[in-house]
C-alpha cells in the first residue's frame, strides 16, 4: 500500500488534463516520491515535454518549473496559452518572464 505522506496529488490544465488522463487514467492522479524533486524533473518522469509547461502550481501557489516539490504536495501543470487576465489573477505573469514557454515571449518573437 502506498504511503499517503509520500504521494503527490497531480493535475493538469487545458490540454495537459487530457494528456495526463490518457496516461494515468484519472484526474487527479497520485504519484509517489521519496525525496524532494524539481518540477522539471517530475514533468520529465511523467512524460510531459518542457515546451508544454509554462508554470506549476504547488499547494495552490504558482512557481517556476525549477521549484522543488516535497512529498505530499498538491501539483498542477499549466501549459502555455492561458488568457491574459487569468495570467495576472492567478499570479504567474511575473513568475515566468525567463521561461521559453512563456506565451507572451513566444508571441513577441513571432512578430
Amino acid at each position: 500500500m502506498a504511503d499517503r505522506g509520500k504521494q503527490l496529488e497531480i493535475r493538469g490544465f487545458l490540454q495537459l488534463d487530457s494528456f495526463l488522463r490518457k496516461r494515468y487514467g484519472s484526474m487527479p492522479f497520485y504519484y509517489e516520491i521519496n525525496e524532494p524533486i524539481s518540477g522539471l524533473a517530475l514533468s520529465q518522469e511523467l512524460g510531459i515535454e518542457r515546451k508544454d509547461i509554462e508554470v506549476i502550481f504547488i499547494n495552490g501557489f504558482v512557481y517556476e518549473l525549477e521549484h522543488m516539490i516535497e512529498p505530499g504536495d498538491r501539483i498542477a501543470f499549466l501549459p502555455p496559452g492561458c488568457p491574459g487576465p487569468y495570467r495576472i489573477a492567478l499570479g504567474f505573469y511575473s513568475k515566468n518572464q525567463g521561461n521559453e514557454s512563456n506565451f507572451k515571449i513566444q508571441k513577441d518573437e513571432e512578430s
